[in-house]
């Protein structure tokens, strides 16, 4: 028979030198107690896409520190993002809740990427300030230049596919990011992109081309 996430959840964690006890409360709720640090309620969810409302709607049904999506890559909104964040809640798959297990408190967190993302971008000499427009976009505004939107991919091989289904999903961008510094960026990648006035950056050669103005041939 099938696990259930929960039951599947509980048996990885089995010998996790972090988690004290687990405790499925229902089915849409699970009590993960920590060996040292605060309880953490965890509930899931199936959708492929988040906004305010639905994640208003999961909470509103269940007092949850975590949000679990099923889904591997969901879309999250940015005003759901920020939701979240006033709420101190965090949602993300397995890889982030186990994260989140390891630390004392449920809150603050971030994915290690999206950490090193903003933090590496704030830093910048010429960049004013950071929004994520998504859970895969950032809105990037800079001093004395043109605001420019980039989009962060973590393919290993980013491929011509990786950029349609970009283009498809999130529509507007000046750029993308490869985030993931291994593996290699193939050659149809970069004729879709430049065929959509896109360009394709490592983060050296993104970090870089923000001083400049915001010239697509560059």
């Amino acid at each position: 028979m099938r696990k259930s996430p929960f039951e599947w959840i509980i048996e990885t964690l089995e010998n996790n030198d972090k988690v004290e006890s687990t405790t499925i409360i229902s089915e849409n709720l699970l009590h993960i107690k920590r060996t040292n640090g605060t309880l953490l309620s965890v509930t899931k969810s199936t959708l492929n896409s988040y906004n305010v409302a639905s994640v208003r709607e999961i909470l509103n049904t269940q007092n949850a520190n975590f949000i679990l999506h099923i889904p591997k890559s969901p879309f999250i909104s940015g005003d759901a993002l920020d939701y979240l964040e006033t709420k101190k809640i965090t949602l993300g798959g397995f890889g982030d809740l186990t994260r989140v297990i390891k630390q004392e408190n449920n809150w603050p967190y971030l994915p290690p990427n999206v950490s090193f993302i903003l933090r590496g971008l704030r830093q910048h000499t010429k960049v004013i300030s950071v929004n994520r427009l998504d859970n895969k976009r950032y809105e990037i505004a800079r001093n004395g230049l043109e605001t420019v939107i980039i989009i962060a991919l973590d393919d290993y091989d980013l491929g011509i596919e990786a950029i349609r289904c970009a283009v498809d999903e999130f529509g507007k961008f000046d750029a993308v990011f490869k985030a993931n510094p291994n593996g290699s960026i193939t050659s149809k990648a970069i004729e879709l992109a430049d065929s959509r006035e896109i360009k394709v950056f490592t983060w050296g050669e993104l970090l870089g081309k923000l001083n400049l103005k915001w010239t697509w041939r560059q």
